[in-house]
């Protein structure tokens, strides 16, 4: 494994693999924060997608797009009803 200083915004998302399964978000500070600004940018504004650019356990850059949806219909496909298929 790769260390990075802890200062890098640290985030690992684990999606559902079935439903009512709860959904893990694991984080430093730093990475919450990072999280955070997405999420407000998100609401603040609406036609634009709020981004966080975080590493995950293996120390592997990536993005976290935070968008905010008015309908169900936008939040699929769902990820565990891809994986059933």
């Amino acid at each position: 494994m790769n260390d990075l200083p802890k200062e890098y915004p640290f985030v690992q998302i684990y999606a559902q693999h079935k439903p009512r399964q709860p959904a893990l978000v694991k984080a430093n500070t730093e990475g919450l924060c990072v999280l955070l600004n997405a999420i407000v940018t998100a609401l603040a504004y609406k036609d634009n997608n709020g981004t966080a650019e975080v590493f995950c356990g293996d120390a592997e850059a990536y993005e976290v797009i935070v968008k905010v949806v008015n309908t169900h219909d936008e939040l699929s496909p769902l990820p565990y009803q891809n994986s059933q298929q």
